[in-house]
């Protein structure tokens, strides 16, 4: 049976996605494989790789609650990680976890269904990424992957606050912040929630790790991190708590800009386009909370699309699809999401 290493760590942003970056690093280096559970503290409002900081959050009212600011290395949308959620993360070969980014989130989902079900919760995976209970999700789960080595991450929710979700969220009013709250309690639960009590994190830790045990078989052993990890780890956090990754790394386009949303089965895509006369394209930005390998492809798409014919979108995006993959969205739905949009 294979050895997993097994660490619990507790600490700001910076220093728990500083982590997920290393740790992934050092095992495609041939550190043994890892198991981490984490817990942020202070409070963190954590954007996907893929998004605008200044499209998600409500940045001053984060800043009065006096919580952080973070963007992880994975794909998905804004989240909250505090002391009453759980974060786990596996770093291993793809073989450990079934080869493929979806198939390795599947893996990651049945630790979780098995720890929920200890507690006497049943639940379920729901495509692409998550696990729900009851229709209401309760975790939240992204991959990433380094050649044939591969990052899983994801949550378990103990308790939730609707109300603190909504406030840090960006919103357009008070009225739609009403519904939004209601809309998060109807959609989301969390362990306290169906248990109708409040449970104690030591004990979430100890029967997760049984469950991902036996959802791995694998065999986990205490341990810490090699001399390695802790250098890069030190030297990551520098990049994580930096304004150029959080901030500018997707950010908004400036000028008269054609924007527009939409939700697909692999996630929301957010459009903005600056046109330099009717036919020509000076800009793309493409955010949301989707999940695309490799993980800078999207920047490759934009570049391509900048300075091009409107008539040659189509062309564009069906030669760069080839080397990628987004789960959930297709190469038609983009070019017929930037028709809708050109056509504003």
């Amino acid at each position: 049976m294979t050895t997993f290493r097994f660490i619990v760590e507790r600490g700001p942003q910076d220093l728990i996605l500083a982590g997920e970056e290393a740790l992934l690093e050092s095992v495609s280096n041939g550190a043994p494989p890892i198991l981490r559970f984490v817990i942020f503290d202070p409070t963190a409002v954590l954007i996907g790789y893929h998004q605008a900081v200044e499209q998600e959050v409500n940045i001053e009212e984060v800043k009065k609650r006096g919580w952080d600011i973070g963007r992880r290395p994975t794909g998905g949308g804004a989240i909250i990680m505090g002391k009453e959620q759980l974060g786990w993360e596996i770093y291993a070969e793809a073989s450990h976890l079934g080869y493929t980014p979806e198939e390795a989130i599947r893996r990651g989902a049945e630790g979780v269904i098995k720890t929920l079900e200890k507690l006497g919760i049943k639940a379920n995976f729901r495509p692409k990424n998550d696990v729900e209970v009851n229709g209401r999700k309760i975790s939240g789960i992204g991959a990433f992957s380094q050649g044939k080595y591969i990052a899983v991450t994801g949550t378990i929710l103990v308790d939730f606050d609707a109300e603190a979700m909504v406030s840090v969220l960006r919103l357009t009013s008070e009225k739609l912040r009403d519904k939004l709250a209601k809309d998060f309690r109807d959609r989301l639960t969390w362990v306290n929630r169906e248990l109708g009590n409040n449970v104690e994190m030591s004990q979430i830790i100890s029967l997760a790790k049984q469950s991902f045990e036996e959802s791995l078989n694998v065999k986990l052993e205490d341990s810490t991190y090699t001399e390695d990890e802790k250098r890069l780890i030190s030297e990551l956090r520098m990049k994580y708590s930096s304004p150029d990754w959080i901030y500018n790394l997707r950010k908004s386009l400036e000028g008269d800009i054609k924007y527009i949303e939409k939700k697909f089965q692999g996630g929301l895509i957010k459009l903005q386009v600056k046109m330099a006369g009717d036919k020509m394209i000076e800009a793309v930005l493409i955010t949301g909370d989707f999940f695309i390998e490799p993980r800078r492809a999207i920047y490759d798409l934009e570049a391509r699309l900048k300075w091009s014919r409107v008539e040659d979108i189509e062309r564009e995006i069906k030669d760069w699809y080839k080397g990628v993959k987004i789960i959930g969205i297709t190469a038609d739905d983009l070019i017929n999401l930037f028709k809708e949009v050109l056509s504003k």
